[in-house]
């Protein structure tokens, strides 16, 4: 049997379990990643999100590796970026989170949460080496 991987995004947290067992919790979720971000966010804020990113996942990433990720996202900001479908691959993700750096840029961003929701979903993705993403709306 496959091993299951999933990521439960929250208002409140984020929380990586695997075979349903919590691998790590991380309170404040998306305040967590962007935590000195001003009311627009800049580039070096991403930048920030992805180092802390990389702090949460990095000692237990290499696991994951050709894992397929379920996401239960109970916020449903995922969609804003993603789209409808259920499952993506990791270079959709990609382009997900290249839409996102590049509306940073141009200062069009509407919600800062939805950002950081990207960019944590992007590093799972490309540090561990996942086979795909299911993303579930609660």
């Amino acid at each position: 049997m496959m091993p299951d991987l999933r990521l439960i995004i929250a208002s409140d947290a984020y929380e990586l379990r695997r075979d349903g067992t919590p691998l790590a919790r991380l309170e404040r979720g998306a305040a967590a990643l962007l935590p000195d971000a001003g009311m627009r966010l800049r580039e070096i804020d991403i930048e920030v999100a992805i180092e802390r990113t990389e702090d949460w996942i990095m000692r237990f990433s290499k696991a994951f590796d050709g894992l397929q990720l379920e996401v239960r996202d109970t916020t449903g900001r995922l969609r804003r970026h993603l789209g409808p479908q259920a499952s993506f691959t990791t270079d959709a993700v990609e382009r997900a989170f290249s839409r996102v750096h590049d509306a940073v840029v141009r200062d069009q961003v509407s919600d800062r949460e939805a950002v950081a929701d990207v960019i944590l979903l992007r590093e799972l993705a490309h540090h561990g080496n996942l086979s795909g993403i299911v993303v579930q709306d609660a």
